[in-house]
C-alpha cells in the first residue's frame, strides 16, 4: 500500500467525518416518517410548481387568493427543486425527503473544509463534532433556501478573508459572487453575510492592520451585481414590499442546549488563543459570532427579529473556538487528557445528534397531507380555500394547486381576505362572490358554516364546500 496516499486521504476523511455522521443520524426522521419535516418546504414546493407551469414569473396568483401578490421570495432554490422535479417526474415530497441527509451533510462538510482552510485538520475535526451538540441540528437537515445558502455561505467568508490576506480583488470578485447567489436565494443569510463582513472590515480598521477597503466595496459590487438579475425587474415593477416578521425571541438560558455544554466549557480557551493571537482568521471567526449573537438580540431595541435563525449561524464559529480550544489541550496538556475529552466530545457529539433526530418530527401531519390529497382529486383548482390552522395552506397549495387565502411567507403580501369571517360563519352571498370562496377546512369540532355542506373529513378537519346554486 502507497504510504503517501494514505496520507493525502487522512485529512480528507477527518475533515470529511462529522459530515458522514450528520448523514447517517439524518436518516432516523426522514426514514422514521414518510413526509418532509419543515412547514416550509411546502410553500418551497408550490412555488417549484409554479415555476414548472408558468416559467419565468414575479406573480404568485395561488396564495393570498383571490388577489394574488408578486413573489418576493428569491427563486435560486425554487428553480432547483423545479429542476428536481424535472428529472424525477414531479414527486417533489419525495424528492425532499430524500434532501434531508444530503442538506445536513453538505452543510457540515462546507464548514469543516473552510475551517480546515482557514486553521487545519484538528480544529476542522473538532469544530465538526463541537457543531452537533446543538439543540438546532435538526433545523441543517431540512432542505430549504436558508440552508442551501448556508452550504454556500462559509465559502463566500473564506474568499472574502483570501482577498484581505493576500491583497487580491479576484477573491473579493469571488466572495462577492457566491453572496450574490445567496441574495438570489435566501435574504437573510445575505443580511448575516453582509453584517459578518462589515464587522470584520472594521476590527481590521481597529486593529490598526492594513486593509484596503477596495476589497469590501468589489465584494459588495459584485453580490449586487448577481442578485439583481432578479431583484431588480421585481423592484422596477413593483418597489419592495416588506412585511416584518414576528419577533421570535431567544432567552438567554436557551443558548446553552443551542451551542452544547462542552462547546462552551471549551469555548473560553479557544476565545483566549483568538484574543492573544489575533490573526486576521482569528477576527473572522470572532466577528462571526458575535456579529450574529448581537444581530440575535436587536429585539431587546425594539427590532423584529428571528432570534433562532440567526442563532443557527452562530453555532459554527463558537464550534470553531470550542475546536482551538481542544486543539490548545492536544498541543500543551497531558495526552491522558486530551484522549479522554476527545472521546467525550465525539462520543457526546453522536449520542446528542442522535437524541435530537429521534426526537424530530414533522410539523406537517398526514391529517394535514391527507386534506391536500383530497383537492388534488377533487378540488377545482378555480376556488378559494380557507383554512383555520396555518399548516393547511401551504400543504393545500403545495399538493393540489388549489389557490388558498394565504400560503406562508407573508412578503409580497398587498392584499388579504378577512379569514375570521368565514371561520366563524359571519359573511354573506356577497362575501361569497366577491372573494371566491368555495372552500372552507374547518377542525372537525368546529361549526359548519352557512351555505356549505361536508363533503370529506379526517380524524382533525372537515372540508365543507360551498352549496350548487348558491351563487
Amino acid at each position: 500500500m502507497d504510504l503517501s496516499n494514505i496520507k493525502e486521504i487522512r485529512p480528507i476523511f477527518l475533515w470529511s467525518l462529522p459530515a458522514i455522521v450528520v448523514f447517517l443520524v439524518a436518516l432516523i426522521p426522514t426514514l422514521k416518517y414518510g413526509y418532509p419535516l419543515s412547514l416550509d418546504i411546502y410553500y418551497h414546493i408550490h412555488m417549484a410548481h409554479l415555476y414548472m407551469t408558468q416559467g419565468f414569473t414575479y406573480w404568485d396568483p395561488l396564495t393570498y387568493a383571490p388577489f394574488g401578490r408578486p413573489i418576493y421570495y428569491p427563486p435560486l432554490f425554487h428553480y432547483s427543486l423545479a429542476v428536481l422535479g424535472f428529472l424525477f417526474n414531479n414527486n417533489l415530497l419525495t424528492i425532499v425527503r430524500g434532501l434531508q441527509p444530503i442538506f445536513g451533510f453538505l452543510i457540515f462538510l462546507s464548514f469543516t473544509y473552510v475551517t480546515y482552510k482557514l486553521y487545519d485538520i484538528y480544529v476542522a475535526f473538532f469544530a465538526g463534532f463541537f457543531a452537533m451538540f446543538t439543540s438546532l441540528i435538526n433545523q441543517f437537515i431540512l432542505p430549504i433556501a436558508e440552508n442551501l445558502g448556508l452550504i454556500i455561505f462559509p465559502f463566500s467568508l473564506y474568499f472574502y478573508y483570501l482577498s484581505v490576506e493576500t491583497n487580491n480583488y479576484r477573491y473579493a470578485a469571488i466572495s462577492g459572487v457566491l453572496a450574490g447567489v445567496i441574495l438570489l436565494d435566501h435574504t437573510l443569510s445575505m443580511l448575516n453575510l453582509i453584517i459578518i463582513i462589515t464587522i470584520f472590515s472594521l476590527m481590521l480598521l481597529l486593529s490598526r492592520r492594513k486593509i484596503n477597503l477596495n476589497h469590501f466595496w468589489v465584494f459588495l459590487g459584485f453580490s449586487l451585481l448577481v442578485a439583481s438579475i432578479w431583484w431588480l425587474p421585481l423592484l422596477l415593477k413593483y418597489g419592495y414590499v416588506f412585511r416584518s416578521p414576528a419577533t421570535e425571541a431567544v432567552p438567554l438560558w436557551e443558548y446553552v442546549p443551542i451551542f452544547g455544554v462542552i462547546s462552551l466549557i471549551l469555548t473560553p480557551i479557544g476565545g483566549f488563543l483568538i484574543y492573544k493571537r489575533r490573526e486576521t482568521q482569528d477576527i473572522l471567526i470572532l466577528a462571526w459570532l458575535l456579529s450574529l449573537l448581537a444581530l440575535a438580540n436587536v429585539y431587546l431595541l425594539g427590532i423584529s427579529v428571528l432570534s433562532e435563525r440567526i442563532l443557527t449561524f452562530a453555532v459554527f464559529p463558537l464550534a470553531i473556538m470550542a475546536g482551538l480550544g481542544l486543539n490548545y489541550v492536544r498541543i500543551h496538556f497531558n495526552k491522558k487528557l486530551f484522549y479522554c475529552l476527545l472521546v467525550i466530545t465525539v462520543a457526546g457529539a453522536i449520542i446528542s445528534a442522535t437524541f435530537y433526530m429521534s426526537e424530530t418530527k414533522p410539523l406537517v401531519s398526514s391529517s394535514e397531507v391527507d386534506i391536500g390529497n383530497w383537492f388534488k382529486a377533487h378540488g377545482d383548482k378555480q376556488g378559494v380555500v380557507v383554512s383555520s390552522s396555518y399548516l393547511l395552506d401551504p400543504t393545500i397549495v403545495a399538493i393540489s394547486g388549489q389557490p388558498v387565502a394565504t400560503g406562508g411567507y407573508d412578503n409580497g403580501r398587498i392584499n388579504e381576505l378577512d379569514i375570521g369571517k368565514y371561520i366563524n360563519g359571519n359573511f354573506g352571498k356577497s362575501d361569497l362572490i366577491r372573494d371566491k370562496v368555495e372552500y372552507i377546512v374547518l377542525n372537525i369540532q368546529m361549526k359548519t358554516p352557512p351555505y356549505f355542506t361536508v363533503v370529506y373529513q379526517n380524524s382533525k378537519y372537515k372540508i365543507c364546500m360551498l352549496n350548487k346554486g348558491v351563487l
